[in-house]
Order: structure tokens, then sequence, then C-alpha cells
């Protein structure tokens, strides 16, 4: 009977053994492996969510460049020339936002965190040695416009391939029509006039303004100008815009040596050099008056991030003072350099006789 009771007795060892469980040291180093995976998985997504954003703004900007820059060399290798003392073509280096009347908006923004002249407070950050990618064009870039030949389908007066005015510019503004939209961006506006008059009562086109791009109907402001109409030049609607996040937008202009076929270049030529008038021949009269053979452009466009970023920053969202003791002017470009690209062409003209 003894033996039968000790058989049936449980073990107090084996029953210690069944019921153990993990160590606090154990669940620590568990827990810490887990948190250490969980941080080397968050790392990753991150960098490939980074380098997703980062291209997709880059592809977002060539693209946005390609774009601009093809239909510039659409007009500028059509543009249109006549020796008759007009100005045919004309490019302003603008140093402050009165150009298109005040189209311009600064609502929403704090007045000495928007896009100054330059970093160094010059209208031109001009490099005589460097190429136009190394430049900077005033606070709204460079104010472009000439003649040049539609591309019409010609089915009715609108749609005439004629010689047409047009002009180029950029101008900070509400990306949609919608009075109570906040959202402000720097657009690149590509505004051309209409051929001609469509009707009675419309305004006037190019054929009927004429063919100096100093005339006065193309250099009024008027903020309520419609598509076509010549005063779009100066105050183009939001129709017009071609480019967005455009932040600058320049040219250098250039004639051709007789003899040596080496590019003589005309505008700008120093860092006060900041209006150019086309009313002579290449070669002839003062460099300021000549039209230029080849022309090189240029493009910054921010990044779909630094566009963020920049409206962040002239709202006071990011903060009023500069980091580290730079200018509010350093500040902006600073970012804007960052998160930024610049695209160039050059483009050789072949001025159309009209």
């Amino acid at each position: 009977m003894k033996i039968l009771r000790a058989a049936s007795r449980p073990s107090l060892r084996a029953g210690t053994r069944a019921l153990r469980a993990f160590t606090l040291i154990e669940l620590l180093v568990a827990a810490g492996v887990t948190a250490l995976i969980a941080g080397f998985i968050a790392a990753i997504v991150a960098n490939v969510g980074g380098f997703w954003s980062r291209n997709t703004g880059r592809l977002s900007a060539e693209a946005q460049a390609r774009h601009i820059l093809d239909q510039l060399t659409l007009d500028l290798q059509g543009a249109l020339y006549r020796d008759d003392g007009a100005t045919w073509l004309a490019a302003s280096v603008l140093a402050n936002i009165s150009n298109s009347g005040g189209l311009w908006d600064t609502r929403g923004a704090t007045t000495s965190l928007l896009k100054p002249a330059t970093a160094a407070g010059t209208t031109l950050a001009y490099d005589s040695v460097g190429g136009i990618a190394t430049d900077t064009f005033g606070q709204t870039g460079v104010w472009l416009r000439f003649f040049t030949t539609k591309r019409g389908s010609n089915t009715s007066l609108d749609t005439l391939s004629a010689p047409v005015a047009v002009g180029w510019q950029i101008i900070r503004r509400a990306s949609s029509s919608n009075p109570a939209s906040t959202d402000r961006r720097y657009f690149l506006h590509r505004a051309e006039v209409r051929p001609g008059k469509i009707s009675a009562t419309s305004t006037n086109g190019t054929l009927e303004t004429g063919f100096d791009i100093t005339t006065r109907a193309y250099i009024t402001a008027n903020t309520s100008a419609a598509v076509g109409d010549p005063a779009e030049i100066k105050s183009p609607t939001l129709a017009s815009a071609i480019g967005e996040n455009v932040i600058d937008f320049g040219v250098r202009f250039y004639t051709r040596e007789a003899t040596t076929g080496n590019l003589i270049p005309i505008f700008p030529t120093t860092r006060t050099d900041v209006t150019h008038l086309a009313n002579s021949p290449a070669g002839i009269g003062p460099p300021v008056n000549q039209f230029p053979e080849v022309i090189d452009v240029m493009v910054r466009i921010l990044s779909d991030e630094g566009g963020r970023l920049i409206a962040d920053l002239e709202a006071g969202k990011l903060g009023t003072t500069p980091p580290n003791g730079v200018s509010a002017a350093a500040w902006w470009w600073q970012l804007a350099l960052a998160h930024s690209q610049v695209f160039t062409r050059r483009i050789v003209l072949v001025a159309q006789p009209l």
C-alpha cells in the first residue's frame, strides 16, 4: 500500500516545470528585439517614402520644364522682326511686384518673407563667366514679350495662323479662381493676344494694335483683361498659366560675330543691365537695342514638397525669425535652392520677316 500511495502522488518538480513562464529579463530582451526590428522597418519605409516623394517631385518638375521650354522654343523660333524702328522683342528684369498692376497676390503672407529680389539684395545676380543656371532674375523674373507666328486651324478669325503678340512672366496668385482659395503659388504665364477682332464689340487683336511691343495697349496693366486682350501681355489671366511653382524665369541674349561666328552677349552684360528693347537688326546699333540671334532661357521650378515649404515659410508657419542669424532673403533662397531644380535651353532664332 505504501508503494501504491507513493506512485500516485504527483511530482512537485514536474509540476513546477510545467507551469514555468518567461522571466522578466526574457520579456525585456524580446521587447527590445521587436522594437529594434520595428525601428529598422520604419526607417526603411521612411527612406522609401522619401525617395519616392523626391523622385515624384523631380519628375513633375522635369515634365513641367519640358512643356515650358518646348513652348518657348516654338515661340522664339517663330519670332517675327522687321527693320522699321519698332520694338519687336523686349525683356525686363523685374525688381518688384508692381508690373502686373495688382495681380500679384500677397494675402496670407508675411511681406518680409515673400520672395526677395535676390539674397544679395540686388535686382539681377549675373555672372559674366558662369552660365545662365547660376543667375537669378529679380523678384518676379524676366518679363519677356515679342511677336511670333500663331499655329492655328484657320477655321475662324480666332484660330488664324497669323502674327500674334505673346508675353511671359511670373505672378504669385491663388491657384484657383474661387474667392475663398487661400493657396498661393508662383505661376509662369504665357499670354497670347488673339490675331484680330473676332466681333464688332470685341477688343482689338494683334493686327489692330500693331507691331510695336511697347505700344500702350501692350504695356497698360488691366486686371480685368480677358483672354486674348492686348492688356493680357502685362496682366495675364489665370487661364494663361503654363507652369506652377516656377520661382524664377530668365534669359540671356546673344548675337554672332560676323567673321568667327562666336557668340557676343548683348543682354544682360552687367548687373545693372535690366531692360532690352530690340528695335534694330543684330550687329547694328547699341547692343541693348539689337535683335538677338541666340537666346539662353532658364526656369527654376520647386518640387511639390518645395512648393509646400515655401508656402508655409511665407505664411509664417515656420516662424518669423530666420534661423542662424541669416537675413529673411537668405532664408527664403536657402529653402528654395534646396527644393528646386534649374532647367536651361539654348534656342537659335531665325527671325521671320513680316
